[in-house]
């Protein structure tokens, strides 16, 4: 993510929003269609497919392969949208499973995957720790097996954001013996970045990746964002950005790749070029906020409009309680607020729920921003005793101890 520096003019956005979550949702006005025929919100078309399938799943409930296979297309709209609410029809297709003390393998898989999105990781773990309990039969069906494997996989994730590193290197090391070298030596790379090994990773990556030209293009995709990610810790950004632009190539709708790019972009100081990037695409939170601090660094004319709807977006978070957005909130704060002090503040509660090296980026820099050194401490001693070596988070550590 962002290694942005404290930005000018504060927004319209207070401590407030951040610091009393209460009061700033009592703010925010309710809409009231002025008559029965007004527009609210246009939603795309049903896919008649879907349709058909939710007929048969109601006349035979207890079909749980066919929820299965329903919920996990609502999770990939999620991921495509970043729409919470495709997380709740997920969620409610697996309802009669939910709760059980032994629900199907499937059902376990996804209700980790929905828990994980949700910031829910201990739920997660325990879900995804029974799934690994029970490996397929060898002679079992192809079903079980790619179950077993995304539960591996989801595990190493979900270890590695909570720094379980010894979790997440169990979980690579049975990929390895499930998948392909391009997928084992993605499964390994942030793990080794942060072990400051990345040199080493990104070697064994780019080889796997020059041996995989025929591989699923979500995998390749996957594969370079985290080449990208390698050589940001490296410090070579203009590799980050060929090889996020290559991800693009494979899939535009790739959030992540394209939030990373906008983030190369603005620490090359190209905030115009960021916006165009993000150009359309700001029902995405993680959207919205970048290019809200893009065109504030451009002066670009959709500022106003922007910051506007960063406001709404954090006041309807803070009435629904929703706190899963809080490195959003932490770069806004101190990118458009010019607020370091609220920022360190949310990066702060965000370290202590996720660790990923962004949200150490992040706290780092808001620390500086902040001349805040004992805010810093905790990602210090992360860095140190893993021994990871950042281009960004050493820029950050080296303005805190000429402070």
């Amino acid at each position: 993510m962002l290694g942005l520096g404290a930005l000018g003019l504060a927004g319209a956005l207070t401590l407030a929003a951040f610091a009393a979550p209460a009061r700033q949702a009592a703010a925010a006005a309710t809409y009231t269609p002025a008559e029965d025929a007004a527009v609210v919100a246009r939603v795309p078309t049903r896919d008649p497919d879907e349709l058909s399938a939710r007929r048969t799943l109601a006349a035979a409930p207890d079909r749980v392969e066919l929820a299965v296979s329903l919920a996990r297309a609502d999770i990939r709209r999620y991921r495509t949208l970043s729409d919470p609410r495709f997380l709740g029809r997920a969620q409610a297709t697996l309802a009669p499973w939910w709760s059980l003390a032994e629900p199907p393998q499937g059902v376990l898989l996804l209700r980790a995957t929905i828990r994980q999105s949700l910031h829910d990781f201990d739920g997660a773990k325990a879900d995804l720790d029974r799934v690994v309990a029970r490996p397929p039969a060898a002679d079992g069906d192809a079903e079980d097996a790619a179950t077993f494997a995304q539960a591996h996989l989801t595990r190493a994730v979900v270890a590695t954001v909570t720094a379980d590193y010894a979790r997440a290197r169990e979980s690579c090391a049975a990929i390895a013996r499930l998948a392909s070298p391009l997928v084992a030596a993605t499964c390994e790379a942030p793990l080794d970045a942060i072990a400051g090994k990345a040199d080493r990773a990104y070697e064994s990556v780019s080889r796997a990746l020059a041996g995989a030209r025929r591989a699923d293009a979500g995998v390749r995709g996957w594969a370079l964002t985290q080449l990208a990610e390698l050589a940001l810790v490296r410090g070579d950004r203009a590799a980050a950005a060929q090889h996020l632009r290559a991800a693009l190539a494979l899939d535009t709708h790739d959030a992540y790749a394209r939030n990373l790019l906008a983030d190369v972009l603005l620490l090359e100081g190209r905030a115009r070029e960021a916006s165009l990037l993000l150009a359309g695409k700001d029902a995405i939170d993680s959207h919205l906020v970048r290019r809200a601090i893009a065109e504030h660094q451009s002066h670009g004319p959709d500022e106003q409009a922007l910051v506007r709807a960063m406001r709404e977006r954090i006041a309807a978070a803070a009435l629904r309680g929703d706190r899963i957005h809080l490195r959003e909130e932490a770069m806004f704060a101190l990118a458009v607020l010019h607020d370091p002090k609220a920022a360190v503040a949310l990066a702060r509660d965000n370290w202590a729920v996720q660790k990923e090296l962004a949200d150490a980026r992040l706290l780092a820099e808001a620390a500086a921003a902040a001349s805040d050194a004992d805010a810093a401490r905790p990602v210090l001693a992360w860095a140190r005793t893993n021994g990871l070596r950042d281009a960004q988070l050493e820029i950050f550590f080296a303005r805190l101890e000429a402070r």
